[in-house]
């Protein structure tokens, strides 16, 4: 599906266009004209379909960095949308930014009792059965999210444990 944008002018006098790629924003851009005939020079961009949304407000795209959004993020896997956005919510970063911190982010589709389970297998830590009946996965869980090894986010209606940076 191709993603449709607007460009809103700010000047009150002016209409504003839909667009699809960054090409298509510079061209109407260039010879976009109020209705006195002056050119409009900034715009507010709305993101009107796709399926980027979330990822489009996270990162704040605007007029600045629209560019960066084609080049860099309209077309991220849905892995890299997700750490986007987190790193955007979570730290604050900024799109110029985060095009570089992605691979420092591991993520796990599942809740933090079920990373939990699987970070308790994976490591073997409680490979002796008799430990398994003592151990609290719940509590783990919960430490984990409360000394902030690892994070809870839900992007489009699925949870996410997300940990790095």
């Amino acid at each position: 599906m191709t993603n449709q944008y607007h460009a809103t002018p700010y000047d009150i006098s002016a209409t504003g266009f839909y667009f699809s790629t960054y090409e298509e924003y510079c061209e109407k851009a260039a010879s976009h004209t109020n209705k006195y005939g002056q050119p409009v020079e900034e715009y507010e961009i709305q993101y009107i379909n796709g399926d980027n949304h979330e990822l489009f407000l996270a990162l704040g795209i605007n007029q600045a960095n629209l560019q960066l959004w084609f080049e860099e993020f309209e077309d991220l896997c849905e892995e890299d949308i997700i750490k986007a956005i987190y790193l955007a919510n979570n730290f604050g970063y900024s799109a110029e930014e985060i095009t570089d911190r992605l691979e420092d982010v591991c993520l796990f589709e599942g809740t933090a009792e079920q990373y939990a389970e699987d970070f308790i297998e994976e490591t073997g830590a409680l490979n002796h059965e008799t430990l398994r009946y003592y151990f609290d996965t719940k509590a783990f869980a919960r430490d984990m999210l409360l000394g902030g090894d690892i994070s809870e986010i839900t992007v489009n209606g699925t949870e996410y444990i997300v940990w790095g940076d």
